[in-house]
């Protein structure tokens, strides 16, 4: 077997040589108690997001009550309405912040040799997913012998490990056979195949996911340009499949306001990030660091967001795009977005252990930023549950003016935003989208009410979105002349 030198200056084994079961044993048993051996107040093992699952129900409970009973429901009103204008005139702030305009790489100097990169990719029943994940990895413009690619799966995926074999004699690349044991989630994986990691720099990518070949050499600039703090670069997302339903649609919509201009917006105000769970790009050596990502938090890279931040690193934008698969169905959107929710509320109760230590740690701009960027999401549900309870009081009480006016105002808000975010992020197919971005809204309720369960009675479950022909049951009701989700490189031609 060929030798090759890791970022540390060390000779390993062939990049090709999969760790032994004894060793990926050892690294797992690691991965499930790093973070709490660094601080057990970081960690979700312990379940964290009750309090909040319990005051929204109280306040559901207390709100229908009253609207049964006939009780004054204003001081909730007033209540809802100005937390929802807060939020809305947080988004219009953040259609005013100008984007940043790409930087040429020619302003690094002279380029270095490149390092040893790795791509961590974790899988889990991705056997349909293997061969376009595969092909666009080989597509990137990077060095391949500079490339340590390595797969995460679990164990008991044999089909995914035997899809994966199939390319071995293609491309090179290492799996990691995750055994049984603890919570079955993405990032159990990622921390478990965290020590095998040869790269100086580690970039996160999903199995659907299409990166624009371009992507690592920007974020490899990015940290050449950026100080000694920078830990993470983020890239954006674009949905491929828009055209697929209403609800890939509005999914794309509202990808393209998370990442055109919230994003941009909250990097302006701090150094906190929310990241994503795809297409971040670390310096190995700040996520070991901070410990990594934590087995228990359903939005772990989120969660790693916020303890970067606490430790004093910093995160930045890169602008070349991962085109990826948007759930095409209601109920598999709403299984992904509980989940997200969910993870969320995980994440402030976590960090909210110790709110003395945090408010010193990020200041009060990164605590804004902090509760804006994780928050928004669980509280926008709550609100627009609250708002359709309190909607239905209002029209049982011959209250339709209210109820129109206010839904009005924050309808063309709403609108408004996706229109900016469509004109930002290039996408002319989204036009119409906004008009019915409002309603796409109104989905984030049942997303809600599962996170809640969750929270209650499984808390560190992974809710698994499916993809390519698994997410389709009826595959002949595509509409006339469109491609199917096997060719997604001719959809996203379609898209621009």
């Amino acid at each position: 077997m060929a030798e090759v030198t890791d970022y540390d200056g060390q000779t390993t084994s062939s990049a090709s040589d999969d760790p032994p079961p004894e060793a990926v044993a050892a690294a797992m048993a690691q991965a499930l108690c790093r973070l709490a051996q660094l601080d057990p107040k970081y960690s979700a093992a312990k379940p964290a997001g009750r309090l909040f699952a319990s005051l929204v129900l109280l306040t559901c409970i207390w709100a229908f009550v009253a609207i049964m009973t006939g009780i004054g429901t204003d001081t909730l009103a007033w209540v809802i309405m100005i937390l929802a204008l807060g939020v809305c005139l947080f988004r219009l702030w953040a259609c005013c912040v100008p984007e940043r305009t790409p930087s040429r790489q020619q302003e690094v100097g002279p380029n270095p040799e490149e390092p040893v990169w790795t791509v961590l990719i974790a899988l889990y029943r991705e056997a349909g997913s293997v061969a376009s994940l595969v092909t666009a990895l080989g597509n990137l413009d990077w060095p391949h012998e500079k490339l340590d690619l390595v797969f995460a799966c679990e164990a008991d995926d044999t089909e995914t490990l035997a899809a994966l074999a199939l390319w071995r004699h293609r491309t090179r690349f290492r799996t990691i056979s995750v055994p049984n044991g603890g919570p079955r989630t993405k990032p159990k994986a990622l921390q478990t195949a965290l020590p095998f990691c040869r790269g100086r720099y580690l970039t996160i990518y999903d199995a659907e996911d299409l990166p624009a070949p371009s992507q690592i050499r920007e974020a490899w600039h990015a940290f050449l340009r950026g100080p000694a703090t920078l830990a993470v670069v983020q890239a954006p997302l674009v949905i491929w499949n828009a055209r697929e339903s209403w609800i890939s649609r509005q999914f794309a919509l509202d990808y393209a306001i998370w990442f055109r201009l919230i994003l941009p917006a909250l990097v302006r105000l701090s150094r906190f990030l929310p990241l994503g769970g795809t297409s971040n790009h670390f310096d190995i050596h700040h996520l070991r660091g901070v410990g990594g990502w934590d087995p228990y938090n359903v939005t772990e890279d989120a969660d790693l967001g916020a303890r970067l931040a606490r430790c004093g690193y910093t995160a930045s934008l890169i602008h070349s795009p991962t085109y990826e698969e948007g759930t095409p169905t209601l109920g598999a959107w709403v299984r992904q977005r509980g989940r997200w929710i969910q993870g969320h509320i995980q994440t402030v109760s976590v960090h909210l252990r110790r709110p003395n230590r945090l408010i010193g740690q990020l200041g009060l701009s990164g605590l804004f930023a902090f509760f804006l960027g994780l928050s928004a999401g669980p509280l926008n549900a709550a609100l627009i549950l609250l708002s359709t309870l309190l909607a239905v009081g209002q029209v049982t009480g011959d209250g339709w003016g209210q109820v129109l006016a206010w839904a009005s105002l924050m309808g063309l808000s709403q609108i408004f935003v996706g229109m900016i975010a469509v004109h930002r992020d290039g996408r002319r197919g989204l036009w119409i989208a906004c008009l019915a971005f409002p309603l796409y809204q109104l989905c984030q309720i049942p997303a809600l009410c599962r996170a809640i369960w969750r929270i209650y009675l499984s808390p560190s479950i992974w809710d698994k979105t499916k993809h390519g022909a698994e997410a389709r049951p009826h595959r002949s009701s595509f509409p006339k002349g469109q491609h199917t989700v096997g060719e997604p490189q001719t959809w996203i031609g379609q898209q621009l």
